[in-house]
């Protein structure tokens, strides 16, 4: 997300403030004044906080079904598969200008306004059990709870976004690669196979974007 505009200024400041404070932890009075301006003004981009709220993991999951999409799309095995779609999505994560563990508060959870949100929340650990599940049907991953690898993924992205809001020198450059290899490895029936795994991942983004080992 681009920090260009009124709007994209609103929504990027909101989510900073979200996630140092949470969702209900954060005013509109407080996200107008991280952006300079006022509240009448706020309100004209977005008509309550809910909204600003909505937007933000709405681009967010968005963003991810789509690279959901791009590794389903590849002419690959599904390890590869699997294993791109950690890498790339860890990144989108790992370079926001701000925590986006903010975004998946209790809020989203449980206010009447977020239902939508919840669905497409939902949808999504879904499909990438879906993809935990065609790999193990292949024979290329372990007879693993899928649900309990989505779980896992999530768990580190996070961790990863918690370490870089608290700790300014941590190599969260080599994280995206780090829990693709953790979770890969994990469930992999040939564990050997990850090295080739991990070429195949960089080639496909070599020159997209860069990555450390």
């Amino acid at each position: 997300m681009e920090e260009g505009g009124t709007r994209q200024q609103i929504l990027v400041h909101a989510a900073r403030l979200f996630g140092r404070h949470g969702y209900h932890g954060t005013t509109t009075r407080e996200i107008a004044d991280a952006v300079g301006i006022r509240q009448p003004s706020l309100f004209y981009h977005f008509s309550a906080k809910h909204v600003i709220l909505s937007e933000l993991v709405d681009a967010d999951l968005a963003q991810t079904f789509g690279r959901l999409e791009e590794a389903r799309a590849l002419d690959a095995s599904w390890a590869e598969r699997f294993h791109y779609f950690l890498t790339i999505s860890s990144h989108d994560y790992l370079t926001l200008p701000y925590d986006a563990r903010g975004y998946y508060s209790d809020a989203i959870f449980t206010e009447p306004e977020f239902e939508s949100q919840r669905q497409e929340i939902t949808r999504f650990h879904e499909e990438v059990r879906a993809l935990v599940a065609s790999g193990i049907r292949a024979g290329e991953f372990m007879d693993v709870d899928a649900e309990f690898v989505q779980r896992a993924i999530t768990g580190l992205q996070f961790e990863g976004m918690r370490e870089r809001e608290t700790n300014a020198s941590a190599p969260v450059a080599h994280r995206p690669l780090q829990v693709s290899d953790f979770i890969l490895r994990a469930v992999l029936v040939d564990p050997f196979r990850l090295d080739d795994v991990r070429t195949a991942t960089q080639s496909r983004l070599d020159g997209a974007v860069s990555f450390s080992l």
